[in-house]
């Protein structure tokens, strides 16, 4: 039989929608690695083909029957495995389970595979050769999510990569529902939730594998990139096989339905080769009906940046070979074998590529996610020496045309008079398969707004959402618009899901609704939260039959929405006469609240008419590590965002203006900048100038827009001011660990830990508390360098057991504040008190006044010397002395006890739990037996399980025995 390609089989395993891995016999088959996967068989029932996919060395024996469990309860499976050939080294074999399972209902289940065994020599883990291969991925049935089949690996998983050269490995997941990729790492199994004997990852900084990286710094990585997927290794070190696993992750609307796991072997050599290089490009889209072009260069070096191996050795370059690694030309994988990829090899040795990419996508190619397009470099070495390669991933996102020819058409003088206020607006139909509903947007002026690989329409274009009606309507009446404002329309496409997406948004439609006045200003005076104040002006009328005749009442509402029921208060106490068209809004929250206000005409003391609703305009901030962002906006009727304003006798272009003090240097306002918001919209991003923001300082910022009604009987340009606002930097550095000590303290008193034999009493009588033990924390905090010295507060964690990383303590054992006036520089004290044992595990962090918290300071591990004898007689005749049977002294660290009394002749007379009598461990007999009578005096002996605190639970359980006496009479004597 013809042997088939190793890129020939990936692709058949592809259009399998590979890969669910699944119990084998215990046959020591030798495998390196393996994949799991589902696929949907149809829409009506519950029928998924699984589908195992291993990767056998062929020095191992040949695959027997393997056994796939479905994870809900139903027996395991027989399925015979089906070579699919072998890789082109001729090293490994694939092979191939597939079988067909109906799941009894929805919900998440764990398809597991198990097979013996790996093959040899595997370095990270304790002898492969005997070590069981166990892989598991996750998967959900949910029919309120849809359809779902896991993504596949387009891919394989055995690579080999080189000593002192950076190893990218990357599984071309490819998810036919369109769902959302994410990666993470795992362990390799041997079982369920059982990973392999001494799994270390391949940067195990306690073995010799990885020094240094590509570039020789320091340490080496060894990552897998949660959104791009590739597995990064820079850079292993020692030649060898390794093994390791992660999950790639599927997402919809936020929920995570299912993960595959990928366990594979990465086999480092140490060739006479450096591998080759592939110039990285930019993510990017094209729009359906549109053809995306790009050239793709790739070559082979003759020197590395860092490793330097002999240079009397031929090292390179070689001839190389490019192509799309998801594509093949055996097996039509859509849509990656509609794409054009023509490579032109050149250079005296062959060692360059040039790839020139084309694709004309369609409409069934429009998703959310972008398509992952990995592109693969390979040289061609001499014989003997190992093949190296390269990917590089370029993510290009599919998104829709823009709807075409959007007109919108205000009311009539006709309507208007009849109150019948709207805007109709139509558009071509929009013809593109999987298109799903038009989206309707709209704001108040004119926005020059031209979107490359924007969809949508996104927040900071001020277009707000009016409705959306079926992909194959052409047109929608709005009749939430007022009279007094030019309204402007945007629409846009979505496409159903799970795959999604968007088209780009249309060319702006206006329509212009006129009245007969207009509010012009909504100007804050003030900034605060109960002493605001806002300018509030507006037009005079211009079609009353008599201006004698009209007054005006003022009305405020709070909110950014103009909504019916929107609570209006009227502001002044009579109508204002009809020249005074201003009025000053006192003790207002301009801090917290945004208002709205409208004025409402009166003729002859009768309301005629009201103007568009105007809110006063709101700034908004949001700061990172360097720099602050603002946005503005507010829903008023004149535009924000108009391309020319009239000053004087010139037409110019609109600017805002940014107003900025910092605290302590600043105290005023000065004018800092301005924005071109025809271009870059309400926004502005405030990275200092010349001068870096200081994470220190606090920052204050208003804007002073410039508004138009674009109508030649209105006033312009309008200017009204937002609101003040005071941001801090993000700050996402933590403070350094504190160096922790500690000390412990029984009654008060300092005691060694470790000294069972005396343990110091306060008073030396045998009545102890249990609650008497403190563990003092004390820390000091380490300042300066690299690490944020704003500490405000600390976690205290602590667990009873012995653990090492913060991840095992859970959450904090106790937060409190720094202590008010006390320096950072100075030791900080906390008390644990009134505790019953001392042993555990302690540690503290600093957390910042941004909630950055530090690392864990140095882990403090302690255990309990428990402290519990017997004595060897005791006198129960009612003297007051020694007249029960209890521990010597004070005992300590002891949670419970079990404890039994024989006579001489092997007959328990008494038995005492404390768990039955409130815990208390210190049995106190009176020298009766079970019965209540009296024992005679003599000998006896005893014997008890001790609980004692630990840390380590296996140190718990303690076995005790012994002898005393009883003594009776009146002057009676014990010896203790």
């Amino acid at each position: 039989m013809k042997r088939q390609t190793y890129k020939q089989i990936s692709y058949l395993l592809a259009l399998l929608f590979i890969s669910i891995l699944s119990p084998l016999q215990s046959l020591a088959t030798h495998i390196r690695a393996g994949d799991l996967t589902l696929r949907r068989t149809n829409d009506v029932s519950l029928e998924y083909e699984a589908t195992v996919i291993l990767y056998r060395d062929v020095t191992g024996v040949q695959a027997g029957e393997g056994l796939v469990d479905f994870g809900d309860g139903t027996e395991a499976v027989s399925v015979s495995p089906r070579s699919l050939g072998f890789t082109e080294d001729g090293e490994t074999e694939i092979i191939q389970y597939t079988t067909r399972h109906t799941f009894p209902s929805s919900g998440k289940f764990k398809v597991s595979y198990f097979e013996r065994n790996r093959n040899p020599g595997v370095r990270n883990m304790e002898i492969s050769s005997e070590t069981p291969f166990f892989i598991q991925s996750e998967f959900m049935i949910n029919p309120v999510l849809g359809l779902n089949s896991s993504p596949f690996l387009l891919i394989p998983p055995v690579i080999k990569g080189a000593v002192g050269q950076r190893f990218i490995h990357n599984a071309g997941a490819y998810d036919v529902d369109g769902d959302s990729l994410s990666y993470r790492l795992t362990v390799c199994l041997q079982g369920k939730d059982t990973p392999v004997q001494n799994y270390r990852f391949p940067d195990d900084p306690n073995e010799e594998w990885s020094k240094f990286t590509e570039q020789c710094a320091q340490p080496a990585l060894f990552y897998i990139d949660e959104i791009t997927g590739d597995l990064i290794w820079d850079t292993p070190f020692l030649p060898g096989e390794y093994n390791v696993a992660f999950f790639v992750e599927e997402w919809r609307d936020g929920i995570k339905i299912g993960a595959v796991n990928r366990d594979m072997q990465v086999i480092i050599t140490d060739p006479l080769n450096l591998r080759p290089i592939i110039e990285p490009q930019n993510d990017t889209c094209v729009v359906v009906g549109s053809d995306l072009f790009k050239t793709i260069l790739a070559y082979d070096q003759d020197q590395a940046p860092c490793y330097n191996p002999d240079s009397t050795i031929d090292w390179g370059p070689h001839p190389i070979e490019l192509e799309i690694a998801q594509k093949s030309d055996e097996v039509k994988i859509v849509p990656y074998s509609d794409m054009n990829f023509n490579v032109t090899i050149s250079g005296s040795n062959q060692q360059n590529a040039t790839g020139q990419f084309s694709w004309s996508p369609k409409c069934t190619d429009v998703r959310q996610q972008p398509y992952k397009i990995t592109f693969e470099a390979k040289d061609k070495p001499q014989a003997g020496n190992t093949q190296l390669g390269t990917l590089e991933n370029w993510n290009v996102t599919v998104i829709g045309a823009a709807p075409e020819n959007l007109q919108a058409v205000p009311s009539t003088s006709a309507e208007l008079a009849k109150h019948d206020t709207k805007v109709s607006l139509s558009w071509d139909a929009y013809n593109c398969s999987g298109a799903d509903e038009i989206y309707i947007y709209r704001k108040i002026g004119s926005l020059d707004f031209n979107p490359v690989c924007e969809t949508g329409l996104p927040s900071w274009t001020g277009y707000q959402y009016v409705g959306k009606v079926d992909a194959t309507e052409t047109s929608f009446t709005d009749r939430t618009v007022s009279q007094g404002a030019n309204y402007c329309y945007r629409i846009y496409a979505t496409f159903s899901p799970p795959e999604g997406g968007e088209s780009i948004a249309s060319l702006e439609a206006c329509a212009f609704i006129p009245d007969s006045q207009y509010i012009v200003n909504v100007d804050v005076d003030q900034t605060g939260t109960d002493d605001g104040r806002i300018n509030l002006k507006w037009t005079v009328p211009l079609d009353v039959a008599n201006i004698n005749t009209v007054t005006y009442n003022v009305y405020r509402g709070e909110g950014d929405q103009i909504l019916e029921d929107v609570d209006y208060v009227k502001l002044n106490g009579s109508p204002q006469s009809n020249q005074d068209t201003s009025y000053v809004d006192n003790l207002l929250n301009t801090e917290e609240i945004q208002y709205q206000y409208r004025i409402e005409l009166l003729e002859n003391n009768l309301p005629t008419d009201t103007t568009y609703i105007a809110t006063n305009i709101r700034l908004k901030a949001d700061a990172g590590l360097d720099f602050v962002d603002l946005s503005w906006d507010g829903n008023v009727p004149w535009n924000l965002t108009p391309d020319s304003i009239v000053v004087a006798t010139n037409t110019v272009g609109v600017y805002h203006y940014i107003y900025r003090k910092i605290e302590g240097d600043q105290p005023s306002y000065t004018l800092y900048d301005s924005v071109f918001v025809n271009q870059n919209g309400l926004r502005y991003t405030d990275r200092g100038n010349s001068i870096p923001l200081d994470d220190k300082k606090l920052y204050s910022y208003y804007v002073s827009t410039i508004g138009s009604f674009e109508v030649p009987f209105l006033p312009e340009p309008l200017v009204n001011r937002t609101q003040e606002i005071t941001v801090e930097l993000l700050d996402t550095i933590p403070p350094c660990p504190p160096i922790l000590s500690l000390k412990n303290y029984e009654d008060g008193i300092p005691f060694l830990k470790d000294s069972c034999a005396s343990p110091i009493t306060s008073n030396g009588s045998n009545t102890c508390s249990k609650d008497r033990f403190t563990v003092n924390l004390s820390w000091l905090n380490q300042l300066g360098g690299d690490c944020d010295d704003d500490i405000v507060r600390y976690n205290v964690y602590f667990s009873p057991r012995r653990i090492s990383r913060k991840s095992d303590f859970g959450a904090p054992y106790d937060t409190f504040e720094h202590p008010a006036g006390k320096p950072l520089t100075e030791t900080v004290l906390y008390d644990m008190i009134d505790r019953e044992y001392v042993a555990g595990v302690y540690a503290v962090t600093a957390v910042d006044d941004s909630g950055n918290e530090s690392e864990l300071s140095n882990i403090i591990e302690q255990d309990n010397c428990v402290f519990y004898e017997m004595p060897n007689a005791f006198s129960p005749n009612n003297d007051g002395f020694n007249d029960t049977l209890i521990p010597m002294r004070c005992p300590r660290f002891t949670k419970s006890i079990r404890f039994s009394v024989i006579n001489r002749w092997g007959q328990v007379i008494y038995v005492y739990d404390s768990e039955d009598n409130n815990g208390d461990i210190e049995i106190n007999w009176d020298g009766k037996d079970r019965n209540g009578n009296e024992v005679e005096p003599g000998n006896y002996y005893y014997q008890g399980e001790l609980v004692n605190y630990r840390l380590d639970e296996s140190d718990e359980k303690v076995n005790i025995k012994g002898s005393f006496v009883i003594l009776r009479g009146k002057d009676s004597s014990t010896s203790q």
